[in-house]
């Protein structure tokens, strides 16, 4: 970066600090003023300008000739958001919609923003440079902006607490399309190729979604863009060569097979709202970068993984009631723990365009569908299972950690079907990264899926969070049985079942990724 001092000012530059002064500056005013009338809430008021003034930043490389012009907006606006906010010590300054719900929020946005100005701004707008602060900055004002707005209205069903704050599942998935959006619009603005600025839309989306999720009340404002810098920092060191490797038409039919799957889901009654939500961006992600093999791969996932849970449900319906999850519809949590491996495993296709990788995402998808018939269809077995870690004895059904033949056949029939479809599609798409030969691939899904789906009901009996009724003294995952609460029985107690399940996908696609080394060297 160019710290050198200006030698003249351009017309540019006094337009640009201009416009910049007088938009945030106008945007704080109507908010206030629609405050004090009672026309919005304070934190209505806030949301506005979250959602407003950060906009600006589009500008920067467009009309700035120099850092200094370009810092001058930012730097200002650190002192100013401290005097006015919340946390002012000078009570008569004090703008109170601006802040409200964040004592020094507002402050953490201006900073942030003066950081990335000075580490990334480039007044040539060609410069790589400006994807990074877009692409970091963004994702503040749209993903953090929109979370917190659709949570709050929507999602308030499923908030959760953590680090001090309270987030909500739907917030954060807004947090992803919101970014996603932002993003891709900011790239193309730069006159980047379109692959690769729905592929950086994506990748900043996810990574929003989760440190939002995570991170403590207060200091999203650094955290988000902050990631995303490092995150945008480090695809930028070969000048995002790896953009060759995107497919428009994969990222096409991906959106498409993704909507419908989401569309189909929440009229199925298979998903939640907040699951077709996450399940639309996961499909996205899975089948826009992985390749029309692993999109495959992971709508048969879906569509099998549906249909086993309707059948036979009036025989199934009392031993869901012992599961934490007993809806037939998943929600936002249950996508994210089939999808989050297999779409963390399709950006690194896109970077590294090594075999292996498919065979991982391979394995982890064969994992979720051996999981899912095997405990669908399992539990139309005639016979009592048996303990998954004693099999030699036998358990009642839907006790944690039983298996039945017709389960463990379930499951090694859901790791082939996902194996032999992988391997089917590979030789009608040329845009898979797939093994040499075809056994380096059938093998370690098969067996990995398996592995995988079996370490699922071992964990389930043994570190899983289990309670106990006592009414009726059954062991449970609910919190509420015979209309009382539960009381802790054994396991971990943070290790619920959407863990164990995330936990078991680890385990599958590790066994197929040591075996694949096996097989090839």
């Amino acid at each position: 970066m160019d710290f050198s001092l200006p030698t003249k000012i351009e017309i540019s530059d006094i337009v640009g600090l201009a416009v910049l002064f007088v938009f945030v500056l106008l945007t704080l005013f109507i908010a206030e003023i629609l405050r004090r009338k009672d026309k919005v809430s304070g934190s209505s008021s806030r949301k506005i300008v979250h959602l407003s003034v950060g906009n600006v930043v589009l500008l920067f490389p467009f009309v700035f000739s120099n850092i200094w012009f370009a810092m001058i907006g930012p730097v200002f606006f650190i002192p100013f958001t401290y005097f006015t906010g919340p946390g002012s010590p000078i009570k008569k300054f004090r703008l109170k919609g601006v802040g409200e719900g964040h004592t020094y929020g507002t402050v953490f946005y201006a900073i942030s923003l003066t950081v990335l100005v000075i580490l990334f701004f480039n007044p040539d707008e060609s410069n790589p440079s400006n994807i990074i602060l877009f692409g970091s900055f963004m994702p503040l004002v749209w993903g953090d902006g929109i979370s917190a707005v659709i949570g709050s209205k929507f999602g308030n069903d499923k908030a959760y607490k953590i680090f001090g704050g309270t987030k909500t599942l739907l917030g954060s998935w807004a947090a992803a399309f919101a970014s996603f959006g932002a993003v891709t619009i900011s790239c193309l603005i730069l006159s980047q190729p379109a692959a690769l600025s729905v592929y950086l839309g994506l990748l900043t989306g996810f990574v929003t979604a989760f440190v939002e999720a995570m991170t403590p009340k207060g200091f999203d404002n650094i955290a988000v863009p902050a990631v995303n810098a490092i995150v945008l920092y480090l695809l930028s060191l070969n000048s995002f060569a790896f953009a060759s490797a995107l497919s428009n038409n994969a990222i096409i039919t991906g959106a498409a097979i993704g909507l419908f799957l989401a569309v189909s889901g929440i009229f199925l009654k298979a998903l939640t709202w907040d699951g077709a939500i996450a399940g639309l961006y996961f499909g996205l992600v899975i089948l826009g970068l992985g390749s029309w093999v692993w999109g495959l791969m992971y709508v048969v996932f879906f569509v099998l993984g549906s249909l086993t849970t309707f059948l036979g449900r009036n025989k199934k319906k009392s031993i869901s009631q012992e599961f934490e999850k007993g809806d037939t519809r998943r929600d936002s949590v249950q996508a994210m723990v089939n999808s989050v491996i297999p779409a963390i495993l399709a950006f690194l296709i896109i970077l590294f365009r090594e075999p292996i990788i498919t065979v991982i995402a391979g394995g982890a998808i064969a994992v979720s569908l051996a999981d899912t018939l095997g405990t669908e269809i399992g539990a139309l077995s005639r016979f009592k299972p048996r303990s998954s870690i004693k099999p030699w004895i036998k358990v009642d059904q839907g006790s944690p950690g039983a298996v039945s033949i017709l389960g463990l056949l379930a499951s090694v029939l859901g790791a082939v079907i996902i194996a032999f479809i992988g391997f089917g599609f590979n030789f009608v798409d040329n845009y898979a990264v797939f093994p040499p030969t075809m056994w380096a691939f059938i093998i370690p899904v098969i067996v990995g899926g398996f592995i995988g789906s079996y370490f699922d009901s071992i964990f389930a009996c043994t570190i899983q969070k289990l309670n106990k009724c006592n009414v009726c003294e059954k062991i449970t995952e609910k919190k509420e049985h015979c209309n009382k609460p539960t009381e802790h029985y054994s396991g971990v107690r943070w290790l619920r079942n959407d863990v164990v399940n995330l936990f078991s996908i680890i385990v599958g696609a590790t066994v197929s990724l040591l075996l694949y080394f096996i097989w090839m060297f």
